[in-house]
C-alpha cells in the first residue's frame, strides 16, 4: 500500500528552508531561556522559605544522638 507518505517525508528533508533551522534554534533558545528563568524563580522562592519546626526537631534529634557516640 503505497501513500506517498514517503516520498512527502523526502521531499521535507530534502528541500528545507535554510530559515527553518535558523527559527527553531531562536525557539529552543527562547525556551531554554523561559525554562531557566522559571526554575531560577522556584529555586530562589524554595530557599526563601522558612524551615518547618518539626524538621528542625528531627535534626537537633539527630545532632544529640550523634553527640552520645
Amino acid at each position: 500500500m503505497e501513500d506517498g507518505k514517503d516520498d512527502d517525508d523526502m521531499d521535507a528533508v530534502l528541500n528545507k528552508d535554510p530559515d527553518d533551522a535558523s527559527r527553531r534554534k531562536t525557539k529552543a533558545s527562547a525556551n531554554k531561556s523561559l525554562i531557566t528563568r522559571n526554575l531560577r524563580l522556584a529555586y530562589g522562592e524554595t530557599l526563601s522559605e522558612p524551615v518547618p519546626d518539626h524538621l528542625l526537631e528531627l535534626l537537633g534529634k539527630i545532632d544529640r544522638k550523634e553527640g552520645e557516640r
